[in-house]
């Protein structure tokens, strides 16, 4: 009996082994979470965590700008402790923006970088950041060589970064591991429509190989805040699937979501706590109100192809378990919502009044199409095929929103239905610029 339990045991903890091994080898995706209050008594946390697992994430990035308050470590601490009996790790990620003092956020890294769900990679524990090119290489090799950390941070704010790559790696090499470029995952804020470009991408990813550095590239869905004095859009159309296409092309080592939980920029595709957000915020970047939880199958069928090593979105497929995924999206009102009175955000110019959809289909798909219905009117039906589709449709109207699928002889296989209609006046004084997404089922 005991030969057998002896056995059994061995087993289990070869293939507790291999499970955290596997966890820091090959290709990566991680999520941005953005760590504010998270109620303790409830199971937030768990539930983050859990419907990360199910998307295919890794880890998720910990966004802390106030790395000193009680709320942030307990929330860090809840995450840890839950994180610890999954296969799910968790990494910091210094938010500059929001406390630029370095050794402040190496107080709390200290704390948790030997906890058994902080991430390592190449057998170090894992640090990243937003912003930080401010903060100086001089600075951050002391704390690489300080902390013996993977140290992937966002130096965007660094001249050389964009305008000169190779000149920014001759500064930084021996700073850094790898780089995560942040600002490149949508459109810049225009005054015409714009879609994502892995352009500079492109050229900081070959400056990073050439210097034998990883590289980070970031996936999104839209930007827009209209709260703490500010309001502006940058474009989601058809950013989330464009961006997909980006990334499989490039083939760098490391993927970031942003976010999964931002409410404040509103491109979370998870749920946003209340007890961690003002009244401000709710406004316009409320989870239960305003779901984007439709976009995690697309992104789980990329997290999926993207560590297959996939080069195109040709090769993404949906779950066995599944014969498609998708998601439908549009904004609440129409761009002539400005036009009544409120003020539109800055960058408004690039919106369309569009019903964006993306679908993806297994590769023995054939004769399947999709048909767009806009306030009770088909603006369009368009063949799909194998692997990723996706189109921003115009003509977006006042009133109900709806996607259906299509097999060869027109009958609807799913659907995704608007629960909010769409409206050309604004609410409470401003025009809202977030996405109302509905999943296909």
């Amino acid at each position: 009996m005991y030969g057998k339990l002896n056995s059994a045991l061995t087993l289990l903890l070869a293939g507790s082994a291999f499970l955290m091994q596997s966890i820091v080898d090959g290709k990566l995706v991680f999520a941005h979470y953005m760590v504010g209050t998270v109620d303790a008594s409830t199971n937030h946390a768990q539930l983050d965590i859990d419907g990360a697992i199910n998307v295919g994430f890794d880890a998720f990035a910990l966004n802390v700008g106030n790395p000193t308050a009680d709320w942030a470590i307990n929330t860090a601490q809840q995450l840890f402790d839950y994180a610890a009996t999954k296969p799910f790790k968790l990494f910091f990620s210094f938010d500059f923006y929001g406390n630029g003092d370095i050794s402040q956020h190496q107080t709390l890294f200290s704390r948790f970088k030997d906890h058994t769900a902080y991430l390592r990679y190449n057998n170090l524990p894992v640090v990243s950041s937003y912003s930080g090119g401010n903060v100086g290489p001089d600075t951050w090799k002391n704390f690489k060589n300080t902390n013996n950390v993977y140290l992937i941070p966002n130096p965007e704010a660094d001249g050389n970064y964009y305008s000169n790559p190779e000149a920014f790696f001759r500064s930084w090499g021996d700073a850094v591991d790898g780089v995560f470029t942040w600002e490149t995952a949508w459109p810049y804020t225009s005054d015409t429509p714009a879609n994502v470009s892995s352009a500079k991408d492109q050229a900081t990813k070959s400056a990073a190989d050439a210097a034998g550095k990883a590289y980070m590239m970031g996936l999104s869905t839209l930007q827009y805040k209209h709260c703490c004095g500010d309001s502006w859009y940058r474009a989601g159309e058809s950013t989330l699937p464009e961006r997909m296409e980006q990334i499989l092309a490039l083939a760098p080592e490391f993927v970031e979501v942003i976010t999964w939980n931002d409410a404040g920029e509103s491109h979370y595709i998870g749920p946003c706590w209340a007890e961690g957000l003002t009244p401000e915020i709710l406004q316009y970047g409320n989870s239960d109100t305003m779901p984007h939880d439709g976009w995690q199958p697309l992104i789980a069928s990329f997290v999926a192809a993207f560590k297959a090593n996939a080069t195109s979105g040709s090769a993404m497929a949906p779950p066995k378990s599944s014969s498609f995924v998708g998601a439908m999206w549009y904004r609440g009102v129409l761009t002539s919502c400005g036009g009544s009175g409120a003020t539109p955000p800055r960058g408004s110019g690039a919106a369309l009044d569009a019903v964006n959809y993306a679908v993806v289909l297994p590769q023995d798909s054939a004769g399947m199409s999709v048909r767009v219905t806009s306030g009770g009117q088909v603006l369009a039906t368009h063949a799909v095929s194998a692997g990723l589709n996706y189109r921003s449709v115009t003509g977006l109207k006042t009133g109900p929103q709806k996607l259906e699928l299509l097999d060869g002889s027109g009958h609807v296989v799913a659907s995704a239905d608007s629960k909010v209609d769409v409206s050309d006046s604004p609410t409470d004084g401003f025009c809202n610029y977030n996405y109302y997404v509905a999943g296909l089922q």
